[in-house]
């Protein structure tokens, strides 16, 4: 037994050497790269400032600066919006990149129906997601229209009772004047008819 186990591990050491995948031909050659560590704190960054600049832009487009510093509920709106907007950015990179390491994976050998059935869905999911981030963007634009739209009626409408309410004190004290004025000019016509009637009566007489 102690004399014969050299030769077992002679045998084994062969069998492996001779099944070694360096030298067979029949199994995929798997790459050996390894897929790079991700942040994914990074990429929540990246997407809140890329949704932070275009709603501060899509504001000072619509609305003026002190129309967005002086009013509270413009600020939170847009901060929810910023905030919806940036997650569906994140969501739609985390896609990205998983579809990217399953066509790695299928690239290397991986070709299993599921790894394809996986790889629909991902790109469905993608889609998806590219779809919700229009619309809500159009959903946003739209929103600051109407905002602008009723920030200017709201404007319009209360520059027009200032001055509706000018006016009718105006007019009310104008109708005073304007009954006294009228029957003075009647007192004057009058009184005028009078002396023009007299002076007459002594150029005649």
């Amino acid at each position: 037994m102690t004399k014969g186990t050299p030769l077992v591990q002679q045998s084994i050491d062969e069998l492996l050497e001779s099944t070694s995948p360096t030298e067979s031909n029949n199994l995929p050659a798997f790459s050996s790269r390894t897929n790079q560590a991700v942040s994914y704190t990074e990429i929540k960054d990246k997407a809140s400032d890329v949704s932070k600049r275009l709603m501060n832009s899509l504001l000072k487009f619509y609305l003026s600066n002190d129309l967005i510093e002086n009013n509270d509920y413009i600020r939170l709106k847009a901060n929810i919006d910023m905030m919806t907007h940036a997650n569906l950015n994140k969501q739609l990179q985390i896609s990205e990149r998983a579809i990217d390491t399953l066509m790695n994976a299928i690239d290397e050998g991986e070709v299993s129906p599921r790894m394809f059935e996986v790889l629909g869905g991902m790109q469905k999911t993608m889609l998806d997601i590219m779809k919700h981030q229009t619309l809500h963007m159009m959903a946003t634009e739209e929103s600051m229209k109407k905002l602008k739209r009723d920030v200017d009626i709201y404007s319009d409408n209360k520059s027009e009772g200032s001055s509706s309410k000018k006016i009718d004190g105006n007019v009310t004290r104008g109708t005073r004047n304007l009954m006294m004025e009228i029957q003075a000019e009647l007192n004057g016509e009058n009184s005028d008819l009078e002396i023009d009637e007299d002076f007459e009566q002594n150029i005649n007489g």
